[in-house]
Parts: structure tokens; sequence; C-alpha cells
């Protein structure tokens, strides 16, 4: 029973994801592939957060049929989070500070008998590669809006997104993520869910994408 309601659980350690502190944190290795199929390459690694936390960070890879301004469209979209985010009962534009900076919510819905979740992040914008490539930096703002009755905030979450053009339609897509919060359940029960999440997270974007 434990293991069928941390189902719901991983998706609020992955996104959109203690405020992160780049000082604080090193990775201890490199790069792992722990996933491979469907087109998605899924990456992890051990990062240490201090002497008494080590967490780990997870990136995913594909390549998808789109044009750069599109898929960017979709990123930063926050109420299309729910077409392929898992859980996600609520995501909306919270405020938008400028053409490439702007704040974002997304409530979680967790099965029963834990509270529901929900973040309030600042994502950042950048093109690069002469406007053939772009990043999508986000972390988490817990302080940014009020927190809801029977509602956990989070606050220990940075991702990034890298979007590259390869050739005309043709993009590469890399998602990185970290939560700096130390795991809730024995990491045996806890990381296959967050990594299955995570993998089913870019299947169902890239499918989106790929239309």
């Amino acid at each position: 029973m434990k293991t069928n309601h941390l189902k719901g659980l991983p998706i609020i350690l992955l996104f959109l994801s203690l405020p992160f502190n780049n000082k604080a944190t090193a990775p201890t290795e490199k790069w792992i592939n722990v996933e491979s199929k469907s087109g998605i390459q899924v990456y992890e690694r051990w990062v240490s957060v201090n002497k008494d936390l080590v967490v780990k960070e997870r990136k995913g890879i594909m390549q998808v049929n789109e044009n750069l301004q599109e898929a960017i469209n979709t990123l930063r979209d926050p109420a299309k989070t729910r077409l392929w985010m898992e859980h996600v009962s609520d995501a909306y534009l919270v405020k938008q500070i400028s053409d490439n900076t702007w704040y974002s919510y997304t409530c979680f819905s967790i099965p029963w008998p834990f509270e529901s979740r929900d973040m309030v992040s600042l994502s950042t914008l950048a093109y690069n590669k002469n406007g053939r490539a772009a990043t999508i930096e986000i972390c988490s703002k817990g302080d940014a809006l009020p927190l809801k009755p029977r509602t956990n905030r989070l606050n220990s979450f940075k991702a990034s997104w890298e979007i590259v053009e390869l050739s005309k339609g043709r993009l590469s897509v890399s998602f990185t993520a970290i939560s700096l919060a130390p795991p809730e359940y024995p990491r045996f029960i806890q990381d296959p869910i967050i990594r299955g999440t995570f993998y089913r997270n870019l299947l169902n974007l890239k499918g989106i994408l790929d239309q």
C-alpha cells in the first residue's frame, strides 16, 4: 500500500523543483545512463549538498521534430504543463517580469494520505548560438505567493532546459533537474519511482512536440 501512495510523490521532487545555492553543491560523479528507450536518454549523478546530504541530479536528452520557437512557446507556457507533467492539477503565469523572465505557479495533487504540494518558480529564457539555441533556467521561489491551506510549498528545486536547433524542424532538447530536499523514503523505494516519472514526463512532452 505504501508503494502505491508513493506513485504520486515523485513529481514534487522534479519541477518546477531551502533556496538553491550553487556554492553548496558539487557533482561527486560523472553522468551515468540509467534509461534509454523511445528516443529518450536519462542520466543520473550524485551531487554533494553538504557533509551530511548527497542527492541525485537527473538529466534527460531527446530529439524532437519541432522548430525552436514553437518548442520554447510550449515550455514557457505554464498552462501547457498539465498536458505532459503527471499529477499537475493547476498551473498558471503569476507575473511576467519581461519578455524573457516570468514567475509561474504549479500545484501537484498527491494521492491521500499526502497533502498537495505547490511551487512558485522563477524562469529565465536566454538565446545563444545566433538564435539557434536557447536555455530556460528555473528555480523555486517559495515566498513569491502566499501558501494555500493544506498545501506544502516546495522550496528546494532547480532545473534547466537546453534547446538546440540541429537542422530545420529538428531539435535536441535536454532537461536537467535537482532537488536539495533529503529523501522522504528509502532510496531503493523512492529512486525508481522518481526515475520513472521523470522519463514519462519527457515521453509525454516528446509526443506533444513531435506532432
